[in-house]
């Protein structure tokens, strides 16, 4: 891993939102205590909402790639989570994808997770086929604000059963397995 100050591991996380940072965090933690996660500011380059499939892992992977040019040192580890839409006729569909990018020995391989999903409300759906983005149409109908940095969508939809964070949770560890236990995905 890459050592920062104090020889502690670095990870960047493309994003500075707290709902996607903490994740990533408590992940790394439970795996290397000694870890140190920090969000940084990079482009998705995909539209504000994304949608299906495609345009959201391609949000993904390029915010892990921009996280990992922030993270210096030749063992890094840079991380996208990146939520889409995926509309079929009238129903719209929440899900998240996960992309881990790790740079060991000059290269970089990524592996890509994605959530669980979650049928949208018809007249959220509606309003995302429209071109609008997802956790400001939540707000206004709900009469809440900047839900996206908290619980989401998905925690206001489930009562708080599963929020943003623990979604974005599982489908990071399922993306890092690949990289962190690489000695048994390795060819034989």
């Amino acid at each position: 891993m890459s050592a920062g100050p104090a020889g502690r591991p670095l990870v960047r996380v493309g994003s500075l939102n707290p709902a996607k940072v903490t994740p990533v965090r408590d992940v790394f933690a439970a795996y290397w205590p000694e870890t140190a996660v920090e969000g940084v500011a990079v482009p998705s380059g995909v539209p504000d909402q994304p949608l299906g499939e495609v345009q959201t892992r391609e949000g993904a992977v390029n915010r892990a790639r921009g996280a990992l040019a922030h993270a210096p040192g030749t063992d890094a580890w840079g991380v996208g989570l990146e939520g889409g839409v995926r509309l079929e006729g009238t129903e719209g569909r929440l899900f998240g994808v996960v992309a881990v990018a790790h740079a060991r020995a000059g290269q970089v391989v990524v592996e890509v997770s994605r959530t669980a999903d979650l049928r949208l409300p018809a007249r959220v759906a509606a309003r995302v086929q429209e071109g609008e983005e997802l956790g400001p149409v939540m707000d206004e109908w709900l009469g809440l604000r900047d839900i996206k940095r908290g619980v989401g969508s998905v925690g206001v939809l489930t009562a708080g059963l599963l929020t943003r964070a623990d979604v974005w949770r599982q489908a990071v560890v399922l993306a890092m397995t690949p990289l962190r236990e690489a000695s048994l995905y390795s060819e034989p």
